[in-house]
Protein backbone atom coordinates (compact mmCIF):
# COMPACT_ATOMS: atom_id res chain seq x y z
CA UNK A 1 0.00 0.00 0.00
CA UNK A 2 2.99 2.35 0.74
CA UNK A 3 4.02 2.09 -2.78
CA UNK A 4 1.10 2.28 -4.38
CA UNK A 5 0.81 6.24 -2.20
CA UNK A 6 4.24 6.96 -2.78
CA UNK A 7 3.55 6.38 -6.71
CA UNK A 8 0.16 8.28 -6.56
CA UNK A 9 2.38 11.13 -4.61
CA UNK A 10 4.96 11.07 -7.33
CA UNK A 11 2.82 11.40 -10.06
CA UNK A 12 0.74 14.56 -8.58
CA UNK A 13 3.48 16.20 -7.65
CA UNK A 14 2.68 15.73 -3.78
CA UNK A 15 6.41 14.08 -3.24
CA UNK A 16 7.87 14.94 0.00
CA UNK A 17 11.20 17.40 -0.94
CA UNK A 18 14.08 17.06 0.66
CA UNK A 19 15.14 20.23 1.20
CA UNK A 20 18.97 20.54 0.09
CA UNK A 21 21.28 22.62 2.33
CA UNK A 22 23.08 25.64 1.08
CA UNK A 23 26.37 25.44 1.85
CA UNK A 24 27.62 29.61 2.35
CA UNK A 25 31.17 30.07 0.70
CA UNK A 26 33.15 33.06 2.61
CA UNK A 27 35.92 34.38 1.23
CA UNK A 28 38.31 36.00 3.48
CA UNK A 29 40.90 38.61 2.05
CA UNK A 30 44.35 38.70 3.39
CA UNK A 31 44.45 42.58 3.37
CA UNK A 32 41.84 43.34 5.77
CA UNK A 33 40.64 46.49 3.60
CA UNK A 34 42.38 48.54 0.86
CA UNK A 35 43.16 52.30 0.98
CA UNK A 36 42.78 53.27 -2.21
CA UNK A 37 44.57 56.44 -2.21
CA UNK A 38 44.58 59.19 -4.84
CA UNK A 39 47.33 61.79 -5.27
CA UNK A 40 49.10 64.14 -8.04
CA UNK A 41 52.80 63.97 -8.83
CA UNK A 42 54.44 67.10 -9.10
CA UNK A 43 58.11 65.56 -9.99
CA UNK A 44 59.68 62.13 -10.08
CA UNK A 45 60.13 61.88 -6.32
CA UNK A 46 56.60 62.02 -5.86
CA UNK A 47 56.14 58.85 -8.36
CA UNK A 48 58.94 57.20 -5.74
CA UNK A 49 57.35 57.97 -2.55
CA UNK A 50 53.90 56.58 -4.18
CA UNK A 51 55.98 53.42 -5.07
CA UNK A 52 57.45 53.10 -1.81
CA UNK A 53 53.80 53.35 -0.55
CA UNK A 54 52.48 50.39 -2.66
CA UNK A 55 55.52 48.47 -1.84
CA UNK A 56 55.45 49.13 1.78
CA UNK A 57 52.01 49.52 2.58
CA UNK A 58 50.13 47.33 0.01
CA UNK A 59 47.25 49.87 -1.49
CA UNK A 60 47.19 50.68 -4.57
CA UNK A 61 47.29 54.32 -6.12
CA UNK A 62 45.61 56.52 -8.52
CA UNK A 63 48.36 58.78 -9.81
CA UNK A 64 47.89 61.97 -11.75
CA UNK A 65 50.79 62.37 -13.96
CA UNK A 66 49.44 66.14 -15.24
CA UNK A 67 52.63 68.00 -13.73
CA UNK A 68 55.33 65.42 -14.55
CA UNK A 69 54.15 64.78 -18.14
CA UNK A 70 55.23 68.83 -18.90
CA UNK A 71 59.00 67.53 -18.83
CA UNK A 72 59.69 65.34 -21.04
CA UNK A 73 62.91 64.09 -19.64
CA UNK A 74 61.00 63.53 -16.60
CA UNK A 75 58.10 61.76 -17.99
CA UNK A 76 60.22 59.58 -19.67
CA UNK A 77 62.03 58.81 -16.63
CA UNK A 78 58.71 57.85 -14.94
CA UNK A 79 57.53 55.57 -17.73
CA UNK A 80 61.12 53.67 -16.80
CA UNK A 81 60.40 53.62 -13.37
CA UNK A 82 57.02 52.53 -13.86
CA UNK A 83 58.01 49.48 -16.14
CA UNK A 84 60.87 48.91 -13.98
CA UNK A 85 58.46 48.49 -10.57
CA UNK A 86 56.55 46.40 -13.10
CA UNK A 87 59.28 43.94 -13.38
CA UNK A 88 61.03 43.45 -10.51
CA UNK A 89 58.26 44.09 -7.66
CA UNK A 90 54.94 42.27 -9.98
CA UNK A 91 52.73 45.42 -9.39
CA UNK A 92 50.60 46.69 -12.49
CA UNK A 93 50.38 50.16 -13.80
CA UNK A 94 47.76 50.80 -16.40
CA UNK A 95 46.34 54.06 -17.83
CA UNK A 96 43.04 55.26 -16.95
CA UNK A 97 42.87 58.15 -18.97
CA UNK A 98 43.20 58.41 -22.71
CA UNK A 99 41.82 61.83 -23.56
CA UNK A 100 45.14 64.10 -22.91
CA UNK A 101 45.17 63.57 -19.52
CA UNK A 102 47.87 60.90 -17.53
CA UNK A 103 46.22 59.47 -14.86
CA UNK A 104 47.35 56.03 -13.91
CA UNK A 105 46.41 53.09 -11.31
CA UNK A 106 49.27 51.47 -9.67
CA UNK A 107 49.18 48.19 -7.34
CA UNK A 108 50.71 45.82 -5.90
CA UNK A 109 50.98 42.01 -6.95
CA UNK A 110 48.34 41.22 -4.18
CA UNK A 111 46.34 42.91 -6.60
CA UNK A 112 44.95 42.47 -10.10
CA UNK A 113 43.54 44.72 -12.46
CA UNK A 114 41.17 43.02 -14.83
CA UNK A 115 40.97 44.92 -18.34
CA UNK A 116 38.25 44.73 -20.27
Amino acid sequence: MKDVMDYIKKNLGLEDEKEEEEVENIIVPEHSFYEIILMKAHGIHDLDDALNQIKEEKNPIILDMGFIDDDPDEFKQAGEKLRDFRNTVGGEAILLCKSGKNVVIITPPEIKLVRK
